[in-house]
Formats: structure tokens, sequence, C-alpha cells
């Protein structure tokens, strides 16, 4: 049987009744095992064990447990069986998990807009596109060399620059005082109204 490739949908194709019972089939007539009680309660125990497995995986732990990857010669149990199943699909389940991570988070390249083409024919389109192509590549530049600042926050930032420490201080204080002045006044027009 080919290796699929990791992650691919075929590996994913869940397990029918008749592939399952075949599997066990051909299990128990290769290998030596306990001969069941009841047939019927050992088919329902692998169908409980084997819920949502992959036919793929299935058929990959028959071949493997053939060729001998568990540690005795016989025929495997339902958990063993699970077990062997699960060991085999960990590298598939890996790339798929890593696909959907891709999918999910793929570059904000991929979602950026891109510049058309510029314009054939009129010298006058073509002239507005590379004036505005050239107007973002220098906003780009100048984005991407200097740090992010608002500037409605840092209007005065040139008068601040000129304050003094004792300027600063008393700036701090006053403003403090009005905060508190303003708390005290609405706590006193609380008071009143009661």
């Amino acid at each position: 049987m080919e290796k699929p490739n990791l992650g691919s949908d075929h590996v994913f194709l869940p397990i029918t009744h008749a592939e399952l019972v075949d599997a066990l089939r051909f299990l128990a007539n290769a290998l030596p095992g306990r001969q069941p009680g009841d047939m019927e309660l050992m088919l329902a125990a692998y169908q409980v064990a084997l819920e949502g497995v992959s036919r793929w995986g299935l058929a990959q732990a028959v071949r493997e447990i053939l060729q001998g990857s568990l540690t005795h010669g016989f025929m495997p149990s339902p958990p063993e069986l699970r077990r062997e199943i699960d060991r085999i699909m960990v590298p598939h389940v890996a790339a798929r998990r890593h696909e959907a991570e891709a999918a999910r988070y793929k570059s904000d390249e991929d979602s950026k807009l891109r510049a058309l083409p510029a314009p054939k024919g009129d010298p006058n389109a073509v002239a507005n596109w590379r004036a505005k192509r050239n107007a973002e590549k220098a906003a780009a530049a100048v984005k991407s060399t200097s740090a992010p600042v608002d500037q409605t926050l840092f209007a005065d930032k040139d008068q601040r620059a000129q304050r003094t420490p004792a300027d600063a201080v008393s700036d701090f204080i006053s403003r403090q005082d009005r905060r508190h002045g303003d708390e005290l006044r609405q706590t006193n027009a609380k008071g009143a109204d009661q």
C-alpha cells in the first residue's frame, strides 16, 4: 500500500462496517488468539474501540501488526488495535492541524491589496498612477522607519520640551487639584440632594 501525502483527505476517510469486519477476519485468521464465546459481542467491542478511525489507518495498522509492530504475535485486543491506529495517524493528524493553522494565520502579504498595473495608452493616467504609487511607497517607507505616533496626543510636544521640571510639577499638581476638586464638588452635590 502506497503511503499518501501527510494530511491528505484520503487518509481520513472513515471505515465502513464491512471494512472493519474484513480487517478483523484477516487478523483473526492470520494470528493466534482466544476463541471468543460471543462473536457479536467481540465485534461490538471492536466497533466501539475503532469509532472514528480511517480506512487507511486501519489498513496500515493491520499491515504493521502482521509485520510485527506489536510486542506479541497474537490477535490484538480492541484497545491495542486502536492504539496502533492512533500511533500510525499521528503524523497525518499533525499535518492536518498544521495546514489548518497555516490557513488561519496566513500572512498579511496574502491579504494586502495589490497595486493595479499601470494603465496603458493614456499618458495622463500613467502619470497619475506613477504619482500615486510613489506617494504610497514614500508613505510606507516613512511608516516603516518611524514609530507610530498619534499626533493628536502630542500636539504640544514642542511646548512641553521647553518646560522646566518645576513647570511640569506645578502642572501636575494643578491637574490633581482640579480632579480632586471636581470629585469633592460631585460628592457635596450628592449629599445636598439627599
